[in-house]
């Protein structure tokens, strides 16, 4: 089954939950407001993409993505154009890794991705739209390429006409990092790239 991320605000962040954890005990962060925090801690935003403790990229429109992960042999066939691609995002990961909508990071539930590999919610309708999906990966420090792609003819709703394939190269350090809101250097809105 292919896994359609619903990203009701405006990106997808990347993270494993046992190292964001540890990463907000040693800062002593509190709050489960994440996102305001990261934005209004500029420093300890640039070192926890330093120390790969998550990847947000946006801004992105907010619709439905197909999300593969290479590392798990998944790919996007001759029916997509890749229409964007960067490389060497730090990511450090403790078993499982997440790809989620940012919205998860407005107010943080922890619990929302303890012993669960989808994080879902229904709609008014009964439709079942998924927020977060969990990955086996094995634990350690990972570069991350991400890869925009588009269908190249589109279907109707429901069909998810968008979508981002990560693939994750192991290393033994990170060397430098890179920041994705880097506006000039970075456009992850795949479904606006011509």
């Amino acid at each position: 089954m292919e896994r359609i991320l619903d990203v009701s605000s405006y990106g997808i962040c990347l993270f494993s939950l046992d190292v964001l954890e540890d990463f907000l005990k040693n800062e002593k962060v509190r709050s489960k407001k994440l996102l305001k925090n990261f934005q209004d801690n500029h420093n300890r935003y640039l070192t926890s993409l330093a120390e790969g403790i998550w990847i947000p990229f946006l801004p992105i429109d907010s619709i439905e993505y197909v999300i593969k992960l290479d590392n798990c042999n998944q790919s996007f066939d001759d029916e997509w154009e890749e229409k964007i691609v960067y490389h060497d995002f730090n990511i450090y990961v403790k078993d499982t890794l997440w790809i989620a909508s940012i919205g998860s990071f407005y107010e943080f539930d922890r619990n929302k991705f303890i012993g669960n590999d989808e994080v879902s919610y229904q709609t008014l309708d009964g439709e079942t739209l998924y927020s977060g999906f969990g990955y086996n990966v094995s634990s350690g420090k990972y570069l991350v390429s991400i890869k925009g792609y588009a269908r190249k003819k589109k279907l109707d709703y429901p069909n998810a006409n968008f979508g981002f394939l990560f693939s994750l190269v192991k290393v033994n350090e990170f060397k430098g990092f890179n920041d994705p809101r880097e506006d000039e250097k970075y456009n992850f809105n795949v479904a606006d790239v011509n």
